[in-house]
């Protein structure tokens, strides 16, 4: 980046870490991972990372339903303030108000295919394979931006 353009994640310090100065932080973290890995490494490694909390934070509820693997995805996510709120319908969730996608988009990023989207995706793989031990692989399907924020459609 250069010197005389500050991005929009680095407007923002503040005394506490608000969601949205975690959300900038990861964000620079997986630039300096592509730099290193390139970007498909980027994406396996937070992917990965994702996967591990999902596998940790569904542990406890195995042998469950695949309605306590989502619901140990929402929790997280609502928990650390990254989406507004979600829709769930069989194999897809609607998340309104992604956090991750606004900023994304502020840095001139593409949501869906960035690494931090792939945590994410990680996250509900893992919840669902730690809970129902059936193995699935979340794909980013579309992000569209309105006056309210972005919306984010997934499916596994």
């Amino acid at each position: 980046m250069s010197e005389n353009k500050l991005s929009q994640c680095e407007m923002v310090r503040g005394s506490t870490m608000e969601t949205r100065e975690v959300i900038c932080l990861l964000v620079e973290l997986a630039r300096e991972m592509e730099d290193v890995v390139g970007e498909k490494g980027a994406v396996s490694i937070f992917r990965h990372a994702g996967k591990q909390v999902g596998k940790r934070l569904g542990k406890e509820h195995g042998n469950g339903a695949e309605e306590d693997a989502r619901s140990v995805a929402l929790s997280f996510f609502h928990a650390k303030g990254f989406m507004d709120s979600i829709t769930l319908d069989g194999h897809e969730a609607e998340i309104q108000g992604c956090k991750i996608g606004l900023v994304l988009q502020e840095e001139g990023l593409k949501p869906g295919s960035h690494p931090l989207c792939h945590f994410g995706f990680g996250l509900i793989d893992g919840s669902i394979k730690a809970v129902t031990d059936e193995k699935v692989n979340t794909k980013h399907q579309s992000s569209v931006y309105h006056a309210e924020g972005i919306t984010c459609r997934e499916t596994w």
